[in-house]
């Protein structure tokens, strides 16, 4: 998603008319067209679950799911109601709001497939729950925003129920659309990047590595005491969960869609959210690796040829 979100950015910075030949292009890049691409994002993330899945997920998704999520909103909401919408140190609310609430579940699903367990894989499934707005903008309806009513959780809900009813009935649809996002996610970028001029964002480089660093410090933690104290796991499956997804990048424009308050902070946010999930993409993974030789994992001596033992020793 952020390939096609940054080449499309360079195109409407430099020859913005290239984008808008036709009406078909002109369509395309469009609120309407966006609306149709989260539309699809969201029914296809539901027909990747089903209602048997989510027992069997609880404990360990459930648990990481929770508990990220009610330190990512605290953070959001305090630094929400000290310095308002533009947030800090050049990192607007928006783009907190959405990275400290949402994680890379296929980034999780990778990691845990390397050094994890069958009760890591089937964790995956729970991550769709803070893998798109629906909590970021419960949070926004927590702290008092009236631009939010119930229709906005409905149009969230919808297309999601939607899919896991047709998956739930039928597991062919299932297998049908299981590349549905991977095809989706690099259209919405470009969507998203034909809006967005290069130049007058290109100050907030920092606020993308800020907001990272964030995320480390805010969920770091959090996912560590779930998984080492709560589910009296080594840590690699926790710290697989502390990362921004690069499906995030979309969230900020879902929000600003439906709540006008956030409208001039989605371009911002999603430059910086995009720059937090390059960050997330490439150390995440060296992250996890450490915690699961220092602590151990299922898969200790597949990936570091000896038993923890004789590593000790």
């Amino acid at each position: 998603m952020i390939v096609p979100l940054f080449v499309a950015a360079i195109l409407n910075t430099f020859c913005p008319s290239v984008l808008r030949i036709g009406s078909y292009s002109q369509s395309l890049i469009s609120n309407d067209g966006l609306r149709v691409m989260m539309f699809l994002t969201l029914l296809f993330t539901g027909t990747q679950m089903r209602v048997s899945d989510i027992p069997e997920s609880l404990k360990r998704g459930g648990s990481h799911v929770l508990f990220k999520y009610l330190a990512g909103a605290g953070v959001y909401l305090l630094i929400l109601h000290y310095f308002g919408y533009k947030g800090m140190f050049g990192t607007c609310s928006l783009a907190i709001l959405c990275a400290l609430t949402n994680n890379n579940s296929s980034l999780y699903m990778g990691l845990v497939q390397s050094y994890g367990d069958h009760a890591d894989l089937v964790a995956r499934p729970i991550f769709n729950f803070n893998s798109g707005p629906m909590l970021s903008l419960l949070t926004i309806g927590i702290s008092g925003n009236n631009g939010v009513g119930w229709q906005e959780y409905v149009t969230i809900l919808l297309p999601l129920c939607i899919g896991i009813i047709l998956s739930t009935i039928d597991n062919q649809i299932k297998i049908a659309t299981k590349h549905g996002i991977a095809i989706i996610l690099p259209v919405m970028g470009f969507i998203l990047g034909s809006n967005i001029d290069l130049s007058k964002i290109i100050v907030s480089g920092f606020g993308g590595v800020f907001l990272f660093i964030m995320v480390l410090i805010v969920t770091g933690p959090v996912a560590l005491i779930v998984d080492r104290v709560l589910l009296k796991r080594p840590g690699y499956g926790g710290m697989a969960t502390v990362s921004v997804a690069g499906n995030t990048v979309a969230v900020p424009a879902m929000i600003g869609q439906l709540v006008p308050n956030f409208s001039g902070y989605v371009k911002l946010a999603t430059v910086q959210i995009s720059c937090a999930a390059v960050l997330s993409a490439i150390l995440c993974p060296f992250i996890v690796q450490w915690f699961a030789k220092r602590f151990g994992c299922p898969k200790y001596e597949e990936n570091f040829g000896k038993s923890k033992i004789e590593m000790e020793a």
